[in-house]
């Protein structure tokens, strides 16, 4: 598949791969069914890669136009490369601006490391927006970039900017341990469990130790994630839900806060 298709949104619904086009109605649908009360939506810029179909700034637009129809339940993030440059920042004021937004999601593997001196006034702007950032971390496929998707690569931004968050994606994958390094450093430094479900439902006891893994080494620093849909085909959003509130494998103090309460600290809900 294409990048360019994971920003496409105008093929039939019938045509689309999960991930190629979603709509808010839906997220909504299966959040009610797995009882979880409120989302963060996470868009992708892949547009320095590969030309999308739909620009990044609409996309964007999409993304907080379908959010505001669900105040209560889904919250965005913007979807920017940092390597736009000035273009990024006139993308983030906006949105910042106009939809208060509280967090950006970027994607290293499309070709860059998050300590280049170009993406200076980046993180000065992700900073002086108190935005939370989510990074993707682990497997990454050609035409991208895997190496750059390692955590240990926030060293420097974590040393320089300890009043931002940033939230390693899916533990780090395969790279994890580069982020339980980090986070016995920086106070700053959270993970969240997506994707951990693509081991379901073969393998649950992998899913399990990796998730006491995390606790033993994060704490009250691990938050749950889908990555929906990208793994509704295999295991419905749901069941990975309930898996995640129903397996021993934290206190349930702590589950509570990596259902939910440790993200409404970092975004001040």
């Amino acid at each position: 598949m294409e990048l360019a298709e994971f920003m496409d949104m105008t093929r039939d619904k019938e045509e689309n791969f999960p991930t190629s086009e979603v709509r808010p109605e839906t997220l909504v649908e299966y959040m009610d069914l797995g009882k979880v009360d409120r989302s963060i939506i996470l868009p992708l810029d892949f547009g320095t890669v590969e030309e999308p179909k739909v620009g990044v700034e609409a996309y964007n637009d999409w993304i907080f136009k379908c959010a505001k129809d669900y105040p209560d339940k889904l919250i965005p993030f913007m979807g920017i490369d940092p390597t736009r440059g000035e273009h990024a920042l006139r993308l983030m004021r906006k949105y910042h601006s106009k939809y208060e937004a509280r967090g950006i999601k970027i994607y290293p593997p499309n070709g860059f490391y998050p300590y280049e001196e170009r993406l200076d006034p980046f993180w000065k702007e992700v900073k002086d927006m108190g935005l939370t950032v989510v990074t993707h971390a682990g497997a990454s496929w050609g035409p991208l970039d895997e190496e750059k998707s390692r955590p240990i690569h926030f060293r420097k931004i974590l040393e320089r900017y300890p009043e931002i968050n940033i939230i390693i994606a899916h533990l780090g994958g395969k790279y994890r341990a580069d982020t339980y390094e980090l986070a016995a450093e920086f106070d700053n430094l959270y993970t969240d469990c997506s994707a951990l479900q693509g081991w379901l439902p073969s393998e649950p006891g992998v899913v399990i130790d990796r998730m006491k893994e995390a606790f033993s080494h994060m704490g009250d620093r691990v938050i749950f994630g889908s990555d929906w849909p990208l793994f509704d085909l295999s295991y419905p959003y749901q069941h990975w839900s309930n898996f995640v509130k129903e397996q021993p494998f934290c206190s349930e103090e702590q589950r509570g806060k990596l259902m939910g309460g440790t993200m409404q600290k970092l975004l001040g809900l």
